[in-house]
């Protein structure tokens, strides 16, 4: 059953179209944006595996999976105020049979081990950009808490044998993860590159990983974010309805 929500001063109340469900943000902190949808849509698991989210910031991936897909999840966070901002979300959502957010730095979360790990890291180097001066942006943004090494080999040692790895991840960045996905015992298995639109370069990635699989790796057809007319392409619009993405290959170029 949903509680009562009720946001702070500093907080929004939003909804996500592709569930009954809204989520606390905060006014001027980090907000998710469309690479929350696209991982959680990534993600191909039975209802009721237990997954972790490293980084669940305001609890949208976590919320998402569980509310759409019925998994069981946990959602680590080391920034206080978002982890207990989240709790609330998931407490209005009705949903704390099966989201648990655990205030938390990941480098310190020694178990139980589970099928799945899922994450949208910080994506930049404490060498490259402007460090955002919002400290909820900065950490959001640079690996001012937990680098790609750090993330990849805590992910690792989380992961049961088998266990499957889901990222979100800039394309510029794509050799270092690859490599360091290979490092670490997380073999790649499917890449998605994400297009801005048909005629530009990709700016994501979505890249799933095996704990010590083989060495085979799928590269699915490119996802496109807008249509030739400026609006959502088609199945962006259709994930946000089911959170998933469309399995058949389409037939037109206006249509892939």
């Amino acid at each position: 059953m949903k509680g009562n929500i009720e946001p702070r001063e500093d907080e929004t109340v939003d909804s996500l179209p592709c569930a009954d469900v809204r989520i606390l943000q905060k006014k001027h902190g980090y907000r998710y944006s469309l690479d929350a949808y696209l991982l959680a849509a990534f993600v191909e698991e039975s209802p009721g595996t237990h997954i972790l989210e490293i980084g669940s910031g305001s609890g949208v991936i976590s919320i998402l999976l569980a509310a759409v897909k019925g998994l069981k999840v946990t959602g680590v966070e080391i920034q206080e105020n978002l982890a207990e901002m989240s709790k609330r979300s998931v407490e209005y959502c009705g949903l704390s049979d099966r989201v648990q957010i655990v205030c938390s730095d990941i480098r310190e979360i020694l178990g139980p081990k589970v099928e799945v790990v899922v994450t949208n890291p910080p994506f930049r180097p404490l060498a490259t950009g402007r460090i955002n001066p919002s400290r909820e942006k900065a950490l959001a943004r640079h690996e001012l808490a937990l680098d790609l090494e750090g993330l990849l080999r805590k992910a690792y040692e989380l992961l049961i044998p088998g266990g499957r790895f889901y990222i979100v991840y800039p394309s510029w960045r794509m050799p270092d993860l690859i490599c360091s996905m290979r490092s670490h015992r997380l073999e790649p298995k499917c890449i998605r590159s994400v297009h801005p639109s048909l005629t530009t370069n990709a700016q994501i990635c979505l890249v799933s990983g095996l704990r010590e699989g083989g060495r085979e790796c799928s590269i699915e057809r490119p996802l496109y974010v807008y249509a030739e007319d400026g609006s959502y392409h088609e199945e962006i619009k259709a994930m946000f309805q089911c959170l998933s993405f469309q399995k058949k290959p389409l037939t037109s170029r206006r249509d892939t």
